[in-house]
């Protein structure tokens, strides 16, 4: 059978590569793994649309019962992008969470993806960072809405205005030359900002830009649009 699933079912027609997946998905969870890479053999084929199916969707919901198409896909798109072995050791729902994570965060997953850093935040408004291996499922969502909409709001007022000017100095400097990614965040009631990206032959401009960002000596009233007299 793993003989199989590595030749990716290249001698396997349609109909037993359906038969191999319901047969797997009654082994259990140390099968799921096969289970996406056949699955992904019969999409990047086409072989369920050469058969006369309108979609490899529609193939496998008329035809495999004791998996869902969702299921389906996570099994594809976690076996896409990790090894049997990584899928066994920290579960396909889990990759799959953290593949969500990697791409709102923009960063790069690691062969063995255990000890990658995952910011977590708490209730209270702080983060703790905290393997993928040591991560719950409900911690890999937190982090990901996290990513996809920062806290802001919880950086404290008196700083908002500096970070606005901040960030438009930083922006005007660097238009067409790199994007660079500026972020902030409350942590333990002082606020921190990060950049990233900033071209090693580019630190006088970033100089430059933070400069200019903090000599103006901005207040919230500096952003506000003035009332019509």
């Amino acid at each position: 059978m793993n003989k199989t699933m590595t030749a990716v079912g290249v001698d396997m027609t349609l109909d037993q590569i359906r038969d191999t997946i319901n047969a797997l998905a009654r082994q259990g969870s140390t099968a799921n793994h096969q289970i996406g890479v056949l699955y992904n053999h019969v999409v990047d084929r086409r072989l369920a649309e050469i058969a006369g199916y309108k979609s490899t969707q529609d193939y496998f919901i008329a035809h495999v019962k004791a998996l869902s198409q969702s299921t389906l896909t996570v099994y594809g798109t976690v076996a896409r992008n990790f090894t049997e072995a990584v899928c066994t050791q920290y579960g396909m729902g889990n990759l799959r969470k953290l593949l969500r994570y990697a791409d709102v965060a923009n960063i790069s997953i690691p062969a063995d993806p255990g000890p990658m850093s995952i910011e977590v935040p708490r209730d209270d408004g702080t983060v703790v960072t905290k393997s993928f291996a040591e991560c719950s499922v409900d911690e890999l969502e937190r982090g990901t809405r996290a990513k996809r909409a920062p806290p802001v709001s919880r950086v404290p007022i008196a700083d908002q205005a500096r970070l606005l000017f901040l960030e438009d100095s930083i922006f005007t400097r660097f238009s067409g030359v790199a994007q660079v990614r500026f972020s902030s965040r409350n942590k333990g009631g002082k606020t921190l900002i990060s950049l990233q990206d900033v071209p090693m032959t580019e630190l006088v401009r970033l100089t430059t830009a933070i400069q200019d960002g903090i000599s103006a000596e901005p207040t919230l009233a500096d952003t506000e649009t003035p009332a019509s007299a």
